[in-house]
């Protein structure tokens, strides 16, 4: 039985218990009989060459993304249609494929598209701060908007250029200062500020945005390590872990910052009480997701989970797991995480277009092999394909880790 004592009780209702209890009878048995193949011997080297391959396919002469295709390419998109923070999150994908120490053949193309971010949503918003902007024509708005969010996906994608000598550190520090202007006292961060009003929207709610916003901050400590980063993001993460705790079950699943309270616990930046809390947070978030699997080897979805056969958010479930993974102490759960994420991921190889003028693209919808399926269940957004990637590239790690290849 899986013992959960090493995890703040506080955190973990008896249902909790229940739940993962009769998860591991089920999952232990299915996954040890059909990862090995997927894993160990194959850890995802061709699908990750197939996807990157694929964003780099579609990186225009300007760097700007081919931001949609369809798994049919004889359905062509207009490429208006855009969205700034992914674009950002594509390009952190891309970096972090090099930085794991893969190729480093798609650099001059991910600088390019670098730039071109930096140059068409990079904006001045007063002496100090610099603002990611989404723009009315491109995502659908009324007027242009300044998303946390999106500055904080900026930081992670951004600032290894600070070391290339390819952006100047005060337009980083202005990212920076422009997220602290955004947090209120408790730690929040407010979804979005109005560039023509010119001020925060205190009413509007994004979910992740405080946790992208975190995790920028750290990737910019790393490179200009003020107290006043590491301040925000720890003041951010813990309302994050104090006011989500009661949510239980319902705890939103929030890879970002769990992956920022992977790196503030791998470089020991937080007294042991906060870190506790945050391992509790993290552990508390795997729970419900890991109960949601699907583990019966003979389901055609296996490996994904009951409410969602959608390869960007499995994407995203990966990486979190794995961040979830290395932030927890707890042995039991470490391996049953390592395998949901063996199965996880082995469901996302098979969804990959694997043939064609898409081959390495993630459709929307897992279902976009099968006849009748909506349209919109075989199109290809950049963001499918960034997450799946990422969510591969940190389970190789887990296995490395593990002495497994």
């Amino acid at each position: 039985m899986f013992d959960l004592s090493s995890i703040a009780t506080s955190y973990i209702p008896i249902i909790f218990l229940i739940i993962v209890g009769i998860f591991v009878s089920i999952l232990w048995k299915d996954a040890r009989k059909n990862t090995h193949e997927h894993t160990w011997e194959l850890p995802y080297f061709d699908e990750i060459a197939l996807s990157m391959n694929y964003l780099n396919r579609n990186i225009k002469e300007d760097g700007r993304f081919q931001y949609r295709q369809n798994v049919n390419p004889e359905i062509i998109y207009e490429n208006t249609t855009y969205n700034s923070l992914r674009h950002a999150g594509t390009l952190y994908a891309m970096y972090e494929y090099e930085k794991l120490g893969l190729e480093t053949k798609f650099h001059d193309n991910r600088i390019l598209s670098s730039k071109y971010f930096i140059n068409r949503y990079i904006k001045k918003i007063d002496d100090t701060k610099y603002a990611v902007v989404s723009l009315p024509e491109e995502e659908g708005i009324k007027f242009p908007i300044a998303k946390t969010g999106a500055a904080g996906v900026a930081l992670c994608a951004l600032c290894n250029l600070y070391e290339e000598k390819e952006l100047e550190l005060p337009v980083l520090r202005g990212l920076g200062e422009f997220l602290l202007s955004m947090q209120d006292e408790e730690g929040n961060i407010y979804a979005y500020y109005n560039l023509e009003k010119k001020e925060p929207d205190k009413t509007a709610e994004a979910i992740f945005y405080p946790g992208e916003a975190a995790a920028g901050l750290f990737y910019l400590y790393e490179i200009d390590p003020q107290q006043k980063w590491l301040d925000a993001i720890k003041k951010t993460i813990m309302y994050l872990v104090r006011t989500r705790k009661s949510m239980d079950l319902n705890i939103p699943f929030d890879h970002w910052s769990v992956l920022t309270i992977e790196k503030l616990l791998a470089k020991k930046l937080v007294p042991e009480d906060q870190a506790a809390e945050m391992r509790a947070y993290a552990e508390q978030m795997a729970i419900p997701a890991l109960s949601n699997q699907i583990t019966n080897s003979k389901n055609s979805y296996y490996g994904a989970f009951k409410d969602n056969i959608r390869p960007c958010s499995l994407g995203t479930i990966m990486e979190g797991l794995a961040s979830i993974y290395n932030c927890s102490e707890n042995a039991q759960l470490k391996m049953i995480i390592e395998k949901s994420l063996a199965i996880g991921n082995y469901f996302l190889a098979r969804v990959q277009v694997k043939t064609g003028t898409q081959a390495g693209g993630l459709p929307n919808s897992a279902n976009w092999v099968k006849p009748g399926v909506t349209p919109n269940a075989s199109v290809i957004r950049i963001d499918n394909v960034q997450h799946v990637v990422l969510g591969w590239l940190k389970y190789q790690q887990i296995l490395k880790a593990n002495g497994k290849y």
